[in-house]
């Protein structure tokens, strides 16, 4: 029996006293509480954001809140201010200022997609030109589109970009708490696919198996590991090899995630194989006794790393050769809308679709965070957006997900 439904959780517009390691130097704890109890975070958690950027010994401005009042004094300064220009004349000041800034914007967009154009057809140095270009227009405290321009080039020459790379690396942990707490990319993809697997979980069954493409730092997994204890079932926890430089991560995961599965009465096995052994495992003749899950993340902006498109379409091969003997299902985040490759004739249309996908999701974080915590937000941007925007990576996913897709 085979059950094998692709589950789309996010999309390019919308998308525990334990410690994980998230990268190979940084550690950060959740605490099995915060998943029991976990709450939106405050305004004064937003406002804490803010002195990661700051010196030690650098004092923090005061920072305008709802419940701030403005006094007589400054709205009569104000009010006065004002008086000395016509109404029309700041009416057409103000609209002015928007007409070019869109007209920047609209120029930027289209050095972009001529670089993508010159790219595609070889042009080599007319696109090295357009990158100075839009490297002299690109900021990290600009619009979306600015901010993009500057990722996909990393402008060596801009330091403010660098100061604000150096400080968000120093504060990764608070980062990827509030980044992962706030926004909902990570979180809805994993809910969606936990509840698919809890739900799909058969009564017979007396073990489940999840075969996980890339554990990361084990984010996705207290809500099973909490809801098969009540079940009464045992669980396998198998991390498909990917680096000899992630070992370490490995360790540290499969270390926490057990710990958190012991505080349930839980013995959980974790164990690590490479894309071969999974097919030839023996385990899997056990017909009727095992439900497995086949569950991989692909580019959510959380997990800092872009997946591999080949071993991703062996990772879907292996689990129906698995599904033919077993019953389970296969749970898919898509962070890129990968599916639509088929539909882009050149790598101008690749490049213009990714494009449009990493401004929305830039746009998303804009309007999800106050304007007054504009730093932290960048910092987010920097640590977890950046990594995924590269002229160069998405000419190199273009050539490959083509090839892919080639009859």
């Amino acid at each position: 029996m085979r059950s094998e439904p692709f589950l789309h959780p996010s999309r390019s517009t919308h998308f525990n006293d334990h410690s994980i390691l998230v990268q190979d130097d940084i550690k950060f704890d959740f605490c099995a509480s915060e998943i029991e109890n976990e709450s939106p975070i405050n305004m004064e958690d937003f406002e804490d954001i803010c002195k990661w950027l700051c010196d030690d010994d650098q004092q923090m401005e005061d920072i305008p809140t709802d419940s701030c009042v403005l006094g007589p004094s400054i709205l009569m300064n104000s009010c006065h201010a004002c008086s000395f220009l016509p109404y029309e004349t700041q009416s057409s000041m103000i609209h002015k200022d928007d007409t070019m800034e869109i007209e920047s914007q609209t120029r930027l967009r289209n050095l972009l997609m001529a670089h993508a154009e010159a790219t595609g057809l070889g042009q080599n140095k007319l696109a090295q030109v357009i990158q100075k270009c839009v490297c002299q227009k690109a900021s990290p405290s600009g619009p979306a589109i600015e901010r993009l321009g500057l990722n996909l080039f990393r402008c060596s020459e801009n330091q403010e970009e660098m100061y604000l790379k150096q400080e968000s690396i120093r504060n990764f942990k608070m980062a990827f708490r509030t980044f992962y707490a706030v926004f909902p990319y990570g979180r809805f993809a994993h809910f969606t696919a936990n509840s698919a697997i809890i739900e799909a979980i058969p009564t017979h069954v007396e073990s489940v198996h999840i075969v996980d493409l890339d554990l990361h730092v084990g984010c996705q997994w207290p809500p099973v590991i909490e809801a098969i204890a009540q079940m009464k079932k045992s669980l396998i926890f198998t991390s498909i090899k990917l680096k000899k430089d992630q070992d370490s991560q490995f360790e540290q995961t499969k270390r926490q995630i057990c710990e958190f599965a012991r505080s349930y009465g839980l013995n959980l096995n974790v164990q690590e194989m490479d894309m071969a052994q999974i097919v030839n495992k023996t385990a899997w003749k056990k017909l009727g006794r095992e439900f497995v899950a086949f569950n991989f993340m692909f580019n959510l902006p959380h997990m800092r790393r872009e997946s591999n498109t080949t071993k991703v379409m062996n990772f879907v091969k292996v689990a129906k050769v698995v599904l033919d003997k077993n019953e389970g299902i296969i749970t898919f985040g898509d962070g890129e809308e990968c599916e639509k490759m088929r539909t882009f004739t050149d790598y101008s249309s690749f490049f213009n679709n990714s494009l449009i996908h990493y401004k929305a999701l830039h746009e998303s974080m804009e309007w999800g965070f106050p304007s007054y915590l504009s730093e932290a937000r960048i910092a987010m941007e920097t640590l977890f957006v950046s990594p995924f925007i590269s002229s160069e990576s998405w000419f190199q996913k273009w050539a490959e997900r083509r090839k892919a897709w080639l009859p």
